[in-house]
């Protein structure tokens, strides 16, 4: 049953990366992807109920975080969408440090585990995503498109933030403000750490269960 919890919850993530770019282009596509973004939330939480000691200050934060997108959905105000997209972010972050944190305490290898990694790299990229579109919304033109930009700006971010993650580098979208560089760097680091670590935190635990045995 876990499994198919930790399964679910990486299916979403990915449906968020790979559906965004489309979703911006539609007339109800913020509508969508602010739903499907609540539906991995969810699923989320469901990854981390056994957590007794979190889940319930987690879900009050993130019912609230989610209610409050909603209603700049409905009621889109400024000076408030700038909010919106740092809220997401920093919960999205802290998705991906409590994941972490049970991946570097894990005794035992298992498909959880992997699933957990997998999820919280392409949770660094959702959430690298948001604070990209923020910095855009707080600094227009802290970001340099090669093509024109659509009015939401959220899936060409996501795009850049997994592109950056990866190290690709197309060139396609790039930083020219001081922030926007700093973060973007912070990025790069952060996915190449990220990969070093955990495999280097999977083979320990592999290697200590086999020595058990």
């Amino acid at each position: 049953m876990q499994f198919i919890k930790n399964y679910l919850f990486l299916v979403s993530l990915a449906a968020v990366i790979i559906l965004d770019p489309f979703l911006e282009d539609l007339v109800f596509g913020s509508l969508i992807s602010l739903c499907l973004l609540s539906v991995t939330a969810g699923l989320c939480l469901l990854v981390l109920s056994f957590e007794k000691s979190v889940i319930r200050l987690l879900i009050i934060f993130s019912f609230l975080i989610v209610g409050f997108n909603f209603i700049l959905l409905l009621n889109p105000s400024c000076t408030l969408s700038l909010l919106q997209y740092l809220s997401l972010s920093i919960v999205v972050f802290l998705y991906a440090f409590l994941l972490f944190y049970l991946l570097m305490t894990s005794r035992t290898l298992s498909i959880r585990d992997i699933s957990n990694a997998i999820s919280i790299y392409l949770l660094l990229g959702i959430g690298f995503g948001f604070l990209y579109s923020f910095i855009e919304k707080l600094h227009p033109g802290a970001f340099v498109f090669q093509a024109q930009e659509s009015k939401d700006i959220y899936g060409d971010m996501i795009y850049f933030s997994i592109v950056t993650l990866t190290t690709a580098g197309f060139g396609d979208i790039h930083p020219v403000h001081k922030i926007a560089k700093a973060v973007v760097m912070t990025e790069a680091v952060t996915g190449v750490l990220f990969i070093a670590i955990t495999i280097g935190r999977l083979v320990g635990i592999g290697s200590g269960q086999m020595k058990k045995e």
